[in-house]
């Protein structure tokens, strides 16, 4: 990849997350301080995920038919732009906020995927590019959260309104000088965007296991990331210890990420059996937690998770979906891990905190991760056996 296209892809993975990170990371808080009710800003919160698993497959559709990530990108990009200003100064009705909560969800998470795949497809599936390239927003939205956080309570949220606005400045700036990628010419299919595309993607049993595995992992974690902040409490944790948390949750996945094509060269068995073991020391750390130090612990194995599960869930995808249909097959990764399993954890995790406690949604959670953690287990067992015998019978 040349210097100039490394660069600007890393302006735009910065731009996009680094937005992501000022506006909509303290959206929920902004709206707290305006008298927004807790129940209303769950309601907007399920409806932002809601309204990002319909976009992940109509962006993907979108981008496959007519073959550009980039315009694309930069439609996403004015569109996050406008809603921002509307939302910020909409606080007082609640109705539009209904409308433009929503809106905002099918239009920002599946960006990100959409700037995924077009770096893929840049860099020609190069995972070493890709984990450079792909490294640097995580650390800078970190950097970007706790900065930002102390500033908003000196300045006011004002500030995510004005920071919002420089990257994506920069994040348009950098999609108009991209060039689309050369090898989405060559892709081209001629069908009409709908059920047959999302059958297409499911065609490949490599890739149903993944989205099996993400499903369940993404289901049992969900609802830890989701109310963090009563697990913290639960153990004499402060508003402090959840920006704590956040750093170490962005920090940890940098040089997991970062050397992306190393973890590439390990089987792709041992990468399961990481995806799922790593959540279920966690979700265990939490359970028997007495302190937040613990969940701190457990925010960073499963980050380290996080770590290996995007390049695998990036390069399983490239590999087993058809070349056309590549962009949907991403959103639709994201889209099951992100958004399905957000929505459904918001529907039952509160509840049961409420009616029976922190430990008995955390035991839930255990249950459902132990599923995964048997599936991805028993296979590299199965096989080690059989290479095992395999090398017996040569001697």
């Amino acid at each position: 990849m040349k210097r100039c296209y490394w660069i600007g892809f890393a302006v735009l993975e910065i731009s996009y997350w680094c937005f992501h990170g000022s506006f909509i990371g303290f959206l929920m808080s902004y709206l707290l301080s305006k008298g927004i009710t807790n129940t209303m800003v769950s309601i907007f919160m399920a409806s932002f995920l809601l309204a990002s698993f319909v976009g992940s497959f109509v962006w993907g559709m979108v981008s496959d038919r007519f073959h550009t990530n980039r315009r694309v990108s930069i439609a996403c990009f004015l569109a996050a732009g406008a809603l921002m200003y509307l939302i910020y100064f909409s606080y007082d009705s609640i109705p539009m906020l209904a409308v433009l909560y929503p809106m905002l969800g099918f239009v920002c998470l599946p960006h990100a995927t959409n700037i995924d795949s077009w770096l893929l497809l840049a860099c020609e599936n190069n995972f070493t590019v890709y984990g450079k390239i792909r490294c640097l927003p995580s650390l800078l939205y970190a950097i970007i959260s706790i900065v930002l956080g102390r500033m908003i309570l000196t300045f006011g949220y004002s500030v995510m309104l004005a920071f919002g606005t420089v990257f994506l400045i920069t994040g348009i700036a950098a999609a108009v000088m991209l060039p689309e990628s050369r090898r989405a010419a060559k892709d081209k299919t001629e069908e009409s965007p709908g059920i047959t595309s999302l059958n297409r993607v499911f065609d490949s049993g490599a890739y149903r296991y993944l989205i099996v595995i993400l499903f369940l992992v993404g289901l049992a974690v969900a609802p830890v990331n989701n109310l963090k902040m009563p697990l913290l409490e639960n153990v004499g944790g402060t508003v402090s210890d959840l920006g704590i948390d956040a750093f170490i949750c962005a920090v940890v996945q940098v040089p997991f990420i970062a050397v992306a094509g190393r973890i590439e060269r390990y089987s792709l068995r041992m990468r399961y059996l990481l995806i799922a073991g790593l959540p279920f020391l966690t979700l265990m750390l939490a359970f028997y937690a007495v302190s937040p130090v613990m969940i701190f612990a457990g925010s960073f194995l499963y980050n380290m998770g996080v770590g290996i599960l995007l390049p695998t869930m990036r390069s399983v995808t490239e590999r087993n979906v058809s070349p056309a249909y590549r962009n949907l097959g991403h959103n639709t990764a994201d889209a099951v891990y992100n958004s399905v399993t957000g929505i459904i954890s918001l529907l039952y995790s509160g509840l049961v905190i409420d009616l029976y406690g922190v430990k008995s949604m955390l035991m839930i959670c255990i249950l459902i991760v132990l599923v995964p953690v048997v599936m991805t287990g028993k296979a590299a067992v199965n096989h080690w056996i059989h290479a095992s015998c395999k090398q017996l019978s040569y001697k």
